[in-house]
């Protein structure tokens, strides 16, 4: 069968997991025998194509006001007009349209669509072509994907989520089946009037085991860790008042992320100097997983799945997370601590360090590919 994926990013490029779980599925259909295309965007000024372990990649230039990945602060005014022209983006429809034409896929499965934007399904359907969705996050609720804003998540029901989303959600008829990464963001997308002709099922994201060798330089101190995007939604501010907490000669506080495109970053590195965290700027997650023992996760935004979480449970790590989106699920099949037994630990932490070991992983790549690929009916 020939599938054609579209994701807003592919490798080199990356700003979450989304691309990384884009990229798994992919692989794993080549490995059980079909062939892949990955439609994707990027900066340059023309249409390039790669071959990335054995998935065709082409590479399609942005037809918008600018690029939104190079971490550049932009104006208030600029970001509006980036996020007008992509609630319905003509000027990307011709080169998606060549895509399906040069490709002839029997099946497109989307992704994050974030500036190809919701044209891209009537531009697959108009061929006639088998289309599936899946959800990574809530770009077709808010321009922000995340619905977290001014410190606090936003309800489905504000006024700015219903104007950003109505034409987004008309568009959702074209889409014959939706997958969420989570129950909770399947149930969120369906309560609230998307995807009424389509069939729905949520297919957790495949994780790998990660492979990476410790590190252990001080055995008589704790490394406590954060991985992911220095953002208040992803919890970083509040991982530093922990650690302003609970610094001391036993407990090192560890970050590895970067921050929000256009952030200020001097304001982070004041914060983490302040409240004694070390700030590893990128790092791999074996990197990561190579320095730290404990690793804390206090996510604000209603997190739809937890790549980052997931991962440093089946490294055997003692991982705390809120009780946020699709980590509640993850807390009922996972041995993941809430984050009201952080005072414990700290006091006490031998009183958490017997937990499950995980020997044989959650959920591998092959059957997260399969549980898609049976989904898409063939």
């Amino acid at each position: 069968m020939k599938v054609l994926i579209f994701n807003t990013l592919y490798y080199p490029y990356k700003v979450g997991g989304a691309e990384v779980s884009v990229q798994l599925l992919a692989e794993g259909l080549i490995k059980k025998g079909h062939e892949v295309r990955v439609i994707c965007l990027h900066p340059g000024k023309t249409r390039k194509q790669d071959r990335i372990n054995n998935v065709d990649v082409v590479y399609l230039p942005l037809k918008n006001i600018y690029w939104p990945f190079d971490k550049t602060r932009r104006s208030k005014l600029k970001k509006l007009l980036w996020h007008v022209v992509d609630i319905a983006n003509f000027f990307m429809v011709k080169s998606i349209d060549s895509e399906l034409a040069s490709f002839q896929p029997d099946l497109v499965h989307t992704n994050n669509i974030s500036g190809f934007s919701v044209l891209l399904w009537r531009v697959v359907k108009k061929r006639n072509i088998k289309l599936i969705h899946t959800a990574r996050d809530y770009y077709l609720f808010h321009p922000n994907s995340t619905l977290f804003r001014k410190g606090k998540n936003m309800s489905v029901k504000n006024y700015s989520v219903y104007f950003w989303s109505l034409f987004k959600k008309r568009y959702t008829r074209y889409v014959d089946g939706f997958i969420g990464i989570s129950n909770y963001i399947v149930d969120l997308h369906k309560e609230n009037g998307f995807f009424e002709k389509s069939k729905f099922t949520s297919i957790y994201n495949p994780i790998p085991i990660p492979a990476f060798k410790q590190k252990k330089i001080d055995s008589n101190s704790i490394n406590v860790g954060f991985i992911g995007r220095l953002s208040e939604e992803k919890g970083f501010y509040e991982f530093c008042e922990i650690s302003k907490k609970y610094t001391s000669k036993k407990f090192n506080f560890i970050a590895a992320g970067s921050p929000n495109s256009g952030s200020d970053f001097s304001s982070i590195q004041e914060k983490a100097e302040l409240c004694n965290v070390s700030l590893l700027g990128f790092s791999t997650l074996e990197e990561f997983l190579s320095i730290v023992d404990v690793v804390i996760f206090p996510i604000k935004w209603q997190e739809p799945f937890g790549r980052s979480v997931v991962e440093c449970v089946l490294a055997n790590k003692i991982v705390f997370s809120s009780s946020v989106g699709g980590l509640i699920e993850l807390k009922e099949k996972l041995p993941i601590f809430d984050l009201n037994k952080i005072d414990e630990f700290f006091l006490d932490e031998s009183s958490l360090l017997e937990k499950t070991t995980l020997v044989n992983g959650f959920y591998s790549d092959n059957d997260s590919v399969s549980d898609t690929f049976v989904f898409y009916g063939k």
